[in-house]
């Protein structure tokens, strides 16, 4: 994957890289959220860090975009992180893999969804090679997967896994978006 995502225009919220400036209102969005995301966020176990914390963090994200191998991007409104994304080179080869949360204080509005379908939309227009988008998410996350559902993804497995967060169930649904042929 020769080229990584742009900054991209998704409504009135920008999808970007997070710079190492980030990082204190990382800190505070992702804090201030916790508890909303604890019972479906592996990562949320490692919270609360601190600005210098998240400064390493964001750096080693951005050594994975350097060497193309994972995207993580910030959400922001006005300036302010309203919630996370990426595009993950996980699973099978020609599969890409799309995450997201949301802060608390902005969901319901959509903003999952119209991120998910900007970055379905940009991982197959940027790479020939990608045929398959992917959305994970456990059962008992219906909120989670109201997005893949509402971007027309097709469900395509449901399987068992070991829970990862407090409130999975450990029943995985798998969405796949195919690229048009």
């Amino acid at each position: 994957m020769p080229v990584a995502p742009s900054p991209l225009q998704v409504g009135e919220y920008i999808v970007r890289k997070y710079e190492p400036a980030d990082a204190e209102a990382l800190v505070i969005a992702v804090t201030e959220s916790c508890e909303h995301l604890r019972p479906w966020m592996p990562w949320i176990k490692f919270e609360p860090q601190s600005v210098n914390q998240r400064e390493e963090l964001i750096r080693s994200w951005n050594q994975a975009w350097e060497d193309r191998t994972e995207f993580v991007m910030g959400i922001y409104l006005d300036g302010r992180i309203v919630g996370g994304t990426g595009i993950h080179l996980r699973g099978p080869a020609n599969t890409v893999d799309i995450g997201y949360w949301v802060h608390m204080g902005y969901t319901g509005r959509g903003i999952a969804s119209q991120v998910s379908d900007a970055l379905t939309l940009e991982a197959i227009r940027l790479w020939p090679e990608i045929d398959t988008v992917v959305i994970v998410h456990d059962e008992a996350n219906t909120a989670s997967g109201k997005v893949p559902a509402r971007l027309g993804f097709e469900h395509v497995f449901t399987g068992q896994r070991e829970p990862e967060a407090p409130g999975e169930s450990g029943v995985m649904y798998r969405w796949e978006k195919k690229r048009a042929r």
